[in-house]
């Protein structure tokens, strides 16, 4: 890694942050370049017009590998032949070209030999970058009267996340140098692949030898997410959504997609398509959707089970909310089965294909009069005294003469009963007789014997 030293490339550095908020930038080299061509050192520059092709040059080392990118940042932005980018970020894409001819060649004793004549730039950048495949950035300076004619370099770039777009910032594309045409933006044809001319003091295509004559052209790509999402749910009442439900057989069941727009660019052709599994059939005329916080439902065409449905464009943060009712069948046992219902999403961009993104709910569906017969519970007897002692009458657990109480035993049972009785009555009579007799001998006037005042 190597900083900038060189006086030109720190006045390119004062021109950049005059419009651009990063500050210093550092290099680092690798090999990406061609074609295979003479080399040549600062101080055995070429006899002829080439572009380059020095490998010792103070300001960037090796000139073949001269299309660097970085992160513009406002610290440093570092310069190099490979960058891992983040959506929602900036990068920097760098293009040194010098012409390695010998200012000796300029002149018109040399009849101007060492000077480049329409010279022309032209690059090119991967929009999609993915973790499985990295994007390239571009670079070719071809002039009419150069060997070769024509040298490339490119650069890459690598992502962590998932679909990155990377698009060319308008107007950011500019030629630096100590020139007339210095701070100038470069047409779009720079995007092409004839490319377009640059120049010192006018973009002629003119570019005499030396290091004195080195530019640089730089521009500026922002990358994006491409990103959206689909969840698919479940619910018995319409309320809570799960991402599996229980039912019973002929009942009905609502699914709930939820279709987000999860990047940084709208998404363009939304097609939303789902499926019910043999045993779930669409309740006709269910199928609903909404968007973002509404709670106002809209119909929507029943296709979107089946063939599918296209919501056009969603914009980022945007998302889509699809409900439907479904009726399980009547060919269930009390086994239950497991049904899969799954939904499918595909997107594009407006500069690329987009992504198919899936998402599932289940449902286990049994025969309704399923009843569980009711099985008897019988009581546990607890023994308090699991050891029974033979020689104690009392114990529990000795068996115990159970009494018989047959016809014989219940009448004399109650004979006894009314001879108690009767017994009770004759005593009362018999005290109270005593009583008299003990009162008259005493000679108290007893009371009247009301029992027997009819006995007279």
């Amino acid at each position: 890694m190597k900083l900038i030293k060189s006086t030109k490339t720190r006045k390119f550095l004062s021109a950049i942050l005059a419009s651009a908020t990063f500050g210093l930038i550092s290099f680092s080299s690798a090999s990406a370049w061609g074609p295979e061509r003479p080399i040549f050192t600062m101080e055995s520059p070429a006899t002829y017009p080439t572009f380059n092709s020095i490998i010792n040059n103070p300001t960037i080392g090796d000139e073949r590998d001269f299309v660097r990118i970085g992160e513009i940042n406002a610290d440093v932005t570092e310069l190099g032949n490979e960058i891992t980018i983040v959506p929602g970020r900036q990068y920097l894409v760098y293009i040194y070209f010098h012409n390695n001819a010998s200012a000796t060649f300029n002149n018109k004793a040399h009849n101007y030999s060492g000077v480049a004549v329409r010279t022309r730039m032209s690059s090119s950048f991967s929009t999609v970058v993915t973790p499985n495949e990295k994007g390239t950035v571009t670079a070719t300076i071809t002039a009419d009267n150069s060997s070769p004619v024509s040298v490339w370099d490119e650069a890459y770039f690598s992502t962590n996340a998932g679909k990155v777009l990377l698009h060319y910032i308008p107007g950011s594309a500019k030629i630096y140098n100590d020139w007339k045409a210095n701070d100038a933006v470069m047409p779009s044809n720079l995007f092409t692949a004839e490319g377009t001319l640059i120049g010192l003091n006018a973009l002629n295509g003119v570019i005499p030898g030396c290091e004195e004559y080195h530019g640089i052209v730089t521009y500026v790509l922002q990358a994006e997410e491409l990103g959206g999402s689909i969840d698919k749910t479940v619910s018995r009442d319409g309320t809570n959504y799960y991402e599996s439900a229980n039912l019973t057989a002929g009942s009905e069941v609502q699914f709930k997609l939820a279709i987000q727009n999860t990047g940084d660019v709208a998404l363009t052709n939304v097609t939303v398509q789902d499926s019910l599994p043999l045993g779930l059939t669409l309740v006709p005329g269910s199928v609903e959707f909404s968007a973002n916080d509404s709670t106002v439902r809209e119909p929507l065409s029943d296709e979107l089970i089946g063939k599918g449905y296209n919501f056009g464009t969603l914009g980022t943060g945007n998302t889509i909310y699809v409900y439907y009712r479904a009726k399980a069948g009547d060919d269930f046992d009390c086994d239950g089965r497991e049904l899969t219902n799954t939904a499918t999403l595909t997107y594009d961009s407006e500069t690329t294909s987009g992504d198919t993104k899936q998402d599932s709910a289940t449902v286990t569906i049994k025969k309704a009069d399923c009843t569980e017969p009711v099985v008897p519970i019988t009581p546990e007897i607890i023994d308090p005294d699991p050891d029974p002692d033979p020689d104690d009458p009392t114990d529990p657990d000795l068996p115990q003469e159970i009494v018989d109480t047959g016809p014989l035993e219940i009448f004399l049972a109650v004979v006894i009963v009314l001879g108690i009785s009767l017994g009770g009555f004759y005593f009362y009579r018999t005290q109270h007789a005593l009583n008299t007799v003990k009162k008259e001998v005493s000679g108290k006037s007893p009371k009247p014997d009301t029992d027997h005042q009819n006995d007279k």
